[in-house]
């Protein structure tokens, strides 16, 4: 009942599109980490992000969060272009946008319930919405029998679910994750990856950058491939590697 409460209401998105790239690159120095992507992600998606380190995975979803800008091309998010927003419209965005970090990043000093309550004020939540959404994220994921805890004083595993509270806890339309599941062990992973199919079944849309073969290939979910910057494959129901052109062979 409790986890349904946190997404009651709540619409996927407010666009024909929750994810629109047109175009797309972006330069560092002389390195192109994303070359001319043109990408479209519906309402409600459920997406894999695959690709080899350093192909631009990461890139994409720093892109759709905000913490990294276009050089050139337009990326729209819920039908807004976050590449002419000003810098204090950023929190605004991540209302919206819920991040999901391989190192968890969580504050070490700071309890569970804490790091869950900090991420929402960063966004403007007041202190009676903080107090009303946090016990409601921890529940969803499962930790609200451990809202006093420190980071050190818990498993890998329920870091990554406290990680995915904070991500919650606004109540985003777009989730995005980056190797949710790379520091953790096949069975803590999987019941992960379950974590994400509910909260994508109430309604937000999930994208998830992995090099979890297993994953992938278990869901055959929408596949994304990056190599070198450039989208290669685009596959409805994909598996980790291309299976199109597994089978020619």
């Amino acid at each position: 009942m409790t986890q349904t409460l946190l997404y009651s209401g709540k619409k996927a998105g407010v666009s024909a599109s929750a994810v629109e790239l047109s175009k797309v690159s972006v330069r560092y120095a002389e390195q192109n980490a994303l070359q001319q992507v043109s990408l479209c992600i519906s309402p409600g998606e459920f997406v894999f992000i695959v690709g080899p380190s350093g192909a631009g995975k990461s890139t994409l979803l720093k892109l759709l969060y905000r913490a990294e800008k276009a050089t050139e091309g337009k990326v729209l998010v819920n039908g807004t272009d976050v590449g002419t927003m000003k810098p204090r419209e950023t929190p605004l965005l991540r209302r919206h946008v819920g991040m999901i970090f391989q190192d968890f990043s969580l504050l070490p000093d700071r309890t569970v319930y804490e790091n869950v309550a900090f991420a929402l004020r960063v966004t403007g939540a007041s202190r009676r919405e903080t107090h009303r959404r946090v016990p409601l994220a921890l529940e969803m994921v499962g930790m609200a029998h451990r809202p006093d805890a420190f980071p050190h004083q818990i498993s890998g595993g329920e870091q990554q679910r406290v990680a995915i509270a904070r991500a919650l806890a606004a109540q985003p339309s777009l989730l995005l994750a980056d190797e949710p599941t790379g520091n953790l062990d096949p069975d803590t992973s999987l019941g992960i990856l379950e974590l994400l199919h509910f909260i994508n079944s109430q309604g937000a849309t999930v994208l998830i950058a992995t090099h979890d073969v297993a994953i992938v290939d278990r869901q055959e979910r929408r596949v994304l491939e990056f190599q070198a910057g450039k989208l290669v494959r685009d596959e409805a129901c994909g598996r980790y590697g291309n299976t199109s052109a597994a089978e020619e062979e």
